[in-house]
């Protein structure tokens, strides 16, 4: 055994935590210092800290950039300024991948995922890495190179099976496809272009160079004077082979070269007498804030896009925007299109987007889902306690007068907050500070005057009979989606349908259950057993790593709720007539929730257009949908306060007192 294999089973295989860990790193397309001190750090902290489960399932090596906007990272160097010190050079040679070119994953390897997807071939990727290197290496004996093209990596896999040969044209097809221009490299290209300055393109790459230029092509690179390929030529960048052909073509001296690499574009333009510029690949930059325990392919697609759109270097955006972007639009995504899925399977005719989190939802359904049958169901804790006063007292008076009793809250506010002021005057005990030593008091009042409480809410019920009919009128199911978290929203609105005799079955929709922490976990477990109820990211019965870790008490669901958010006011009820009555809208968050929802929908934007051509990749697994926020959650002190802590939300069943989500990080 050679010392090599020896040494990788001491390191690696000997222990399991270890070795998978190290695997799923090595994917990352990291270089080997890399892999070698993450290696080291492995074993140090398996055999000297003594830490064997080496961070368990669903804990990230990762954390969010928090110190400002991530795309600060990239941000500086405009485009025009660039394109200006290149214009002094004789000529300009660019790299294409990660260069001119992205491809929407954060490895390139990636692609052939696809590829085997839709080939229907088991394990393809690795297969065709494996066989890519077997040809290098075949090449390199018989000729003294390592430079092969994907014909040649083909047919030496049809040597092993004939049904590999069908996936060449699927990846290709796949590169053609999904593969975009890098927007900060156009913009320079465009303008050395437009000053006529000579232009190349080089590549260390197996693609061929016909098809090199048609993808050139497709995403705006024109006007070049040649394309190198190595493949081609038979050398290459990395041996510097490529750059010696460059100047023996163009004859000159004062050339620029662009690129990602800093071995081979960087160092070797460098020692072969060109200029060299370096722009970092995207995907280098983002990874250390990507989570790194999503499923590989979304996983890889979803770093890919947030990536490229954070760290192409041409916006420092805002970075509630990017919250929106990175955090918010995936789950958003994910979501509509398991809601999608549901409403088929249960035969529903419409779906109701709960306010106010249901806003951001319904833009999206509707954009991938047109004339599905949405409606957005204006709807709030306030308005649903007192509506099903009759039929569920003890709801009522939970979450009036029992969640407040350790809140500083005073019987007066109560009042107010049920809409019961009439009801105040003749409440001996007066203006008294509400305890759970004392909370009965209050309760036993209400007990009391069950039938003037009924009658005080009269109007409020004839008027949402009246705005329920207008919106369930010719539904016979309807599914109700919220976000969370014990489903009251659609209980309540399934119980009034029920009360008031219309004729529509009401199916429940969350995003998360009430969390393991909660004083009551089992709240919608029965409802969800027997499919009355649906969770997409977390319950009990499924993704418990999420349950077990998702923590209302950290102020988790508030965070979550931002994901989505409304700038609209809150449902306070409504009139006699049918029309809603808000409260006050929370102070200052209008901006904040544009920002949020301009990042949510670009990134669904972004992400649908680049595969739409590969529509099972919008199957997004509540685990991956829930990723990014788990990432900002583990660091939630550092992350949530910089990013949300200004922001304004309200906790309580009632129309104020509104408190800074600051207040919630723990």
């Amino acid at each position: 055994m050679s010392i090599k294999k020896k040494l990788y089973g001491v390191l690696v295989s000997r222990k399991a935590p270890i070795r998978k860990q190290y695997t799923e790193y090595k994917k990352s397309g990291a270089s080997m210092l890399k892999r070698g001190l993450y290696l080291f750090k492995l074993n140090f902290s398996y055999y000297v800290l003594g830490n064997k489960n080496l961070y368990g399932f669903g804990k990230n090596n990762t954390k969010p950039y928090s110190k400002a906007a991530e795309s600060s990272l990239s941000f500086g160097e405009p485009p025009e300024a660039l394109a200006e010190k290149l214009s002094g050079f004789d000529a300009v040679s660019f790299d294409i991948f990660d260069t001119l070119i992205y491809r929407p994953f954060a490895a390139p390897v990636d692609l052939f995922h696809i590829a085997g997807a839709k080939a229907g071939l088991l394990d393809f990727a690795e297969t065709r890495e494996h066989f890519e290197r077997l040809a290098r290496e075949k090449k390199y004996s018989a000729e003294g190179t390592y430079e092969v093209n994907i014909d040649e990596i083909y047919s030496l896999m049809t040597e092993y099976g004939s049904s590999f040969r069908k996936a060449e044209k699927y990846e290709s097809e796949a590169e053609l496809e999904l593969c975009f221009a890098n927007p900060y490299m156009k913009k320079v290209w465009d303008i050395l272009k437009s000053r006529n300055v000579p232009l190349v393109i080089i590549s260390d790459m197996y693609l061929k160079k016909d098809f090199l230029e048609k993808l050139l092509a497709k995403n705006g690179y024109d006007g070049y004077r040649k394309l190198f390929v190595s493949n081609e030529e038979g050398v290459s960048k990395y041996d510097g082979g490529l750059y010696r052909a460059v100047k023996e073509y163009l004859g000159c001296t004062s050339i620029a070269h662009v690129g990602d690499n800093k071995q081979s574009d960087i160092e070797m333009s460098r020692r072969n007498g060109f200029t060299p510029f370096y722009r970092p690949a995207p995907n280098a930059v983002g990874a250390p804030y990507r989570p790194d325990k999503m499923s590989r392919i979304i996983g890889s697609a979803y770093a890919g896009i947030v990536n490229a759109k954070l760290h192409n270097g041409t916006e420092n955006l805002p970075v509630l925007y990017e919250y929106g972007y990175a955090y918010s639009g995936i789950f958003a995504l994910g979501y509509c299109v398991y809601i999608r899925r549901l409403q088929i399977m249960t035969g529903a005719d419409k779906v109701l987007f709960l306010a106010r989190d249901g806003d951001l939802l319904k833009k999206i359904y509707d954009k991938l889902y047109p004339e599905s049958g949405t409606e957005y169901f204006l709807w709030s804790r306030l308005a649903a306690v007192k509506l099903c006063f009759e039929e569920n007292m003890l709801d009522f008076i939970r979450r009036f007068v029992y969640h407040k009793s350790s809140g500083g809250y005073k019987s007066r506010q109560i009042f107010s907050d049920m809409g019961l002021e009439k009801l105040f005057p003749d409440f001996k005990q007066g203006d008294i500070k509400i305890t759970s030593e004392n909370f009965r008091l209050v309760e036993d009042y209400i007990t009391a005057n069950k039938d003037k409480i009924k009658e005080i809410y009269s109007p409020l019920d004839i008027g949402a009979k009246k705005y329920f009919s207008e919106k369930l009128r010719g539904s016979k199911k309807a599914l109700a989606v919220d976000v969370g978290w014990a489903g009251s929203g659609f209980a309540s609105i399934s119980e009034l349908a029920e009360k008031w005799g219309f004729d529509t079955d009401i199916i429940g929709v969350v995003a998360g259950t009430n969390d393991s922490f909660s004083e009551q976990p089992d709240a919608s477990e029965a409802l969800i057993q027997s499919g009355k109820l649906y969770s997409y990211c977390f319950s009990q019965r499924h993704n418990r790593h999420i349950y077990s870790v998702h923590d209302a008490v950290k102020g988790h669901n508030i965070f979550f709720e931002m994901l989505l958010g409304s700038e609209s006011a809150s449902l306070s009820g409504f009139d006699e007539n049918g029309d809603p009555v808000f409260s006050q809208p929370e102070n200052g968050n209008a901006e904040t929730v544009k920002l949020i929802h301009s990042g949510a929908l670009d990134f669904v934007n972004d992400y649908t257009s680049r595969f739409e051509k590969y529509t099972f990749m919008f199957d997004i697994s509540g685990s991956d949908a829930y990723a990014p926020f788990l990432l900002a959650a583990e660091n939630g002190k550092d992350y949530f306060e910089k990013v949300l802590g200004d922001c304004c939300y309200n906790a309580d069943v009632c129309a104020g007192n509104a408190v800074k989500l600051s207040a919630q990080i723990k």
